[in-house]
């Protein structure tokens, strides 16, 4: 039987954006269980109906009508007013991609539920959300403890990066592996100033032009946690040394997979080569193997950036 349009479009007005019956069940529970949020924050994109600040943690209740559940066969069941409902509800998909994907950028883990399965599985959602707030919590926590802080310095020429083969020093957590220059930030040093000294000592270069890159947390259950502040330096002069830590060797850039490393290294390595906004990576290791990785994350877009990548996005297509 088919719907009157003016009851269907009275219904529709009436239909809450916020504090729905769902929402509320999720944050009771999760206000009981001890937990603390914001609702529907206006300092976080895409205002997440509920937001963990502390852990990065941005959840989502979704209705199935307004955020197109399995929107390609349930939209010809649509019977009035199609040539509006439709692209309303894939404007409201590409929204939420879009959310998703600044959110993630930004370092926040999003969880999207669809109203039906917080209201028929509820106790499968909220272990799920309680389990990502405890795994986020004692990873964040490990960051907590660094207190020893390093540069890492990536030197291009000619499509190569200046590698450090470490394999001279004995009891070195780098033994054997490929990496670049740098070391510890000592008393009263910038970690600019340590970049350069490194550089110096390491090389025998004095660096000319560099970029800052982003830094990177070096978590190890088996050795002391560190913060390394990652640079590229395109400019310098001087004549190449000896290095008394390992080998010098300049690589060229498609033959880096090669080498043996920190497989955490090949992660960032591909971010050193691109002029993008400084990031944050979290990187998790027992002894060599990596374990849990956070990141990489850049800080907010502006609007005036953000309105210029959908522009950039739709010329594309």
């Amino acid at each position: 039987m088919k719907r009157d349009p003016a009851v269907v479009s009275f219904t529709m007005s009436h239909i809450k954006g916020r504090d729905t019956g769902i929402e509320m069940k999720l944050r009771k529970a999760l206000f009981e269980a001890g937990y603390r949020f914001r609702v529907c924050s206006n300092k976080v994109y895409g205002h997440p109906d509920i937001v963990i600040a502390k852990y990065k943690i941005a959840i989502f209740a979704d209705s199935e009508f307004w955020h197109g559940y399995q929107f390609e066969e349930n939209k010809d069941k649509l019977e009035t007013h199609r040539g509006y409902w439709i692209p309303k509800i894939e404007r409201n998909m590409e929204r939420d991609k879009e959310v998703n994907e600044e959110l993630t950028r930004q370092g926040y883990l999003v969880l999207r539920y669809w109203g039906k399965e917080i209201e028929k599985d509820f106790d499968r959602v909220f272990a799920e959300i309680t389990q990502a707030i405890e795994k986020r919590k004692s990873l964040m926590e490990k960051r907590l403890k660094i207190d020893e802080f390093t540069t890492l310095v990536y030197i291009a020429k000619d499509d190569c990066f200046l590698m450090l083969h470490r394999a001279k020093k004995s009891q070195d957590v780098n033994e054997g592996k490929w990496i670049g220059v740098g070391g510890h930030v000592e008393k009263g040093e910038t970690p600019v100033q340590c970049m350069k000294r490194e550089v110096k000592e390491e090389t025998g270069l004095t660096v000319k032009r560099y970029r800052y890159i982003g830094k990177i947390d070096f978590i190890n259950d088996l050795y002391h946690p560190e913060r390394m502040y990652l640079y590229r330096v395109d400019s310098f002069e001087g004549e190449l040394r000896d290095c008394d830590e390992g080998e010098l060797a300049w690589i060229p850039i498609e033959r880096l997979d090669e080498l043996p490393m920190w497989e955490g290294d090949r992660i960032f390595l591909p971010l050193v080569m691109k002029d993008w906004s400084p990031f944050t990576l979290s990187l998790f290791y027992h002894g060599d193997q990596l374990t849990e990785v956070l990141g990489p994350f850049y800080p907010p877009l502006t609007r005036k950036k953000t309105l210029r990548t959908r522009h950039k996005r739709k010329t594309s297509v």
